[in-house]
Parts: structure tokens; C-alpha cells; sequence
């Protein structure tokens, strides 16, 4: 939105208090762009591979990630829900953090479906479930060979806490007859590092964490969400035709800010990110990366928050997990 349509609006009394706050910011102050994860996490690297191009398309505004990792996000969130809604901190995050930690944290701070505005989409991306070379399984069905034979081995590494990729194993052991247990980490990175090593025999989290590993043969990916295979790696089969049932759901990665911020700012933003992400050297880095990008804009992004909470939700009550 050009500078005249802000005064227009201001002139109107329109989108006062929140568009007053963004008018009256200093020139060139910068953006924060909270991270819930530790650097060199999935959602870190995405982050760092759109803000510079992200200023460049808002007329050189600068940007600069800052990492505020544990929790699963929950502490970015809470960070971003108490940030003025003045532009001044936005925030990219994962369907786990705006949807799963309310519904699996008690007393998380946040509502996922009002306390944030949604600014845009970015991309799904795909859950993988990885083993160590360690321990020598090569498919799915070598895996549940393996569980019944290691069963005080059957431990599974995964980014956070009550995460969706802790309900994918709990649904893949009780579909192989075993009980698999969870090792909840501070993001994925630090997970991927203890797979590698086999400290950990088994992992499931992002595909981006986890692809230039397998790969490189040090990790092997045995199936993915979705409804159908990544086309970057078509040799990795969905859990879906695998059999498993209930985990094809996709993550997502969207751009959020505090509640109240002014349409005249998520529209402007939300104009920069189409920019951005029709860039074909940028969809070539995130695609890479097991990424589908995904420019949605602010009305269908909030649709995705709703419409996670619902799945997500139901999928977590029928598990008979019960919020921490």
C-alpha cells in the first residue's frame, strides 16, 4: 500500500490505534522476525533465506531474525502476543507452535485462532520419519522387524514436546504392536546431530532437517506425510500408502504477527512475500529443502489455523493425551 493510501486512511480515523503505531515508527527502524527454534533449524533457515530479498521488496526495510528457541515456539509466541502491533516484531512459525502447544500445554499464554494476525503463507512442508545407519533398516516394514527385536531401543527422537511428530509415532508403534517412546529435544537440530551419531536410533521432524542426510546415506528416510510424495525426493513413500492412517496432514510455515495489526501493513506484507516467493532462485533453495511453497495470503493463512486446530485437535484427544 503506497504512502498516499496511508494518509488517506489515517485522514478517515481509519484503523486507529494499530495503523497510527506503524505511521508513527522511525524511518528504517528495523523488524524483528522471531524464530522458536535454535539457529540452523528448519524454521531458522528458512527465515534467514527470506528476509533479505523480503526488505529489498519493502523498499529496504531490514529485518533481523532473532532466535528465541524451547518450548516448542511457545516462548516466540508469547514474545509476539505481548509485542506492540506496530510492525515492529512479526514472527515465522510452524503449525506447532500457533496450533499443537495450545493444545497440549495447559497454561501456554496464547490462543492460536485469536491472539495473532495472520500476515502470509510461506509453504507446507513434509514430517519424515528417519533411522540412524546404525541401525542397518532400509524400509518401513525392516523397521517394525527391528522394534520388536531392540523393543528397549524403541525411542524415537522429535523436535518438541507434545509435538505432531510425537502423535506419528505413537500411531506408527501402535500399528506395529509396539510402544514406542518419545525423546523430546529443543528443535530439531540438536535431534538431528544425536541421530547421526546414533544416540538416537530413530527421529521424526522435518524433511528439510533431514534430507541432505539421507542423501548423503547417513540417515535413512523410510516415509512422509502428505497425500502424495515430495517431488524432490520421490523415492520416499508416504505413510499413507504405507498404511499408516491419520498422519498425511502436512505442516505449514506462515509469517504471523501480534493481535491488532493494521490491514494497510498485511497488505503491504502480504504483497512483498508474493514477490518474494515467485522468485525461482528462492523456490529452488526452499524446495530443496522439502518445502512447497505456498504464498497464501493473510484470510486463507488465518483458514489454516482454524482448520489445523480442528484436526489436530481431535487426532490429540483420541490419543489420550492430556494437556501438560
Amino acid at each position: 500500500m503506497q504512502r498516499r493510501d496511508f494518509a488517506r486512511a489515517l485522514a478517515a480515523g481509519l484503523f486507529m490505534p494499530s495503523l497510527a503505531a506503524w505511521a508513527n515508527r522511525p524511518p528504517g527502524a528495523p523488524i524483528r522476525v522471531l524464530v522458536g527454534f535454535p539457529p540452523g533449524g528448519a524454521t531458522d533457515v528458512v527465515a534467514r533465506a527470506i528476509i533479505d530479498k523480503l526488505g529489498k521488496a519493502m523498499d529496504g526495510q531490514v529485518f533481523i531474525v532473532e532466535n528465541r528457541p524451547g518450548a516448542g515456539g511457545q516462548i516466540a509466541a508469547q514474545l509476539l502476543k505481548a509485542a506492540p502491533p506496530d510492525g515492529s516484531t512479526i514472527m515465522l512459525s510452524i503449525d506447532h507452535t500457533q496450533v499443537i502447544v495450545p493444545l497440549t500445554i495447559a497454561a501456554a499464554g496464547y490462543n492460536a485462532v485469536t491472539d495473532f494476525t495472520a500476515l502470509a503463507g510461506v509453504a507446507s512442508y513434509y514430517n519424515v520419519l528417519a533411522v540412524s545407519a546404525s541401525t542397518g533398516v532400509k524400509s518401513m516394514a525392516e523397521l517394525g522387524t527391528w522394534l520388536k527385536a531392540h523393543p528397549n531401543e524403541a525411542n524415537y527422537g522429535v523436535p518438541a514436546a507434545g509435538s505432531v511428530p510425537q502423535f506419528i509415532g505413537q500411531i506408527v508403534g501402535k500399528s506395529f504392536g509396539v510402544t514406542m517412546n518419545s525423546v523430546p529435544y529443543k528443535g530439531g537440530a540438536p535431534m538431528v546431530q544425536d541421530l547421526l551419531a546414533g544416540q538416537v536410533p530413530i527421529a521424526i521432524a522435518s524433511m528439510t532437517e533431514l534430507i541432505e542426510h539421507h542423501r548423503a546415506g547417513k540417515v535413512r528416510i523410510l516415509g512422509s506425510t502428505g497425500s502424495v510424495r515430495s517431488r524432490i525426493a520421490p523415492e520416499i513413500p508416504t505413510f499413507l500408502e504405507l498404511g499408516f492412517s491419520g498422519i498425511d496432514k502436512n505442516p505449514w510455515l506462515a509469517f504471523f504477527g501480534p493481535k491488532g495489526m493494521p490491514p494497510a501493513f498485511v497488505a503491504q506484507f502480504d504483497a512483498a512475500m508474493k514477490s518474494v516467493l515467485a522468485q525461482p532462485d528462492l523456490q529452488e533453495k526452499l524446495a530443496k529443502m522439502g518445502n512447497e511453497v505456498n504464498a497464501a495470503p493473510a484470510s486463507e493463512v488465518q483458514k489454516w489455523v482454524v482448520d489445523a486446530n480442528q484436526y489436530w485437535g481431535q487426532v490429540i484427544r483420541e490419543s489420550g493425551f492430556k494437556p501438560q
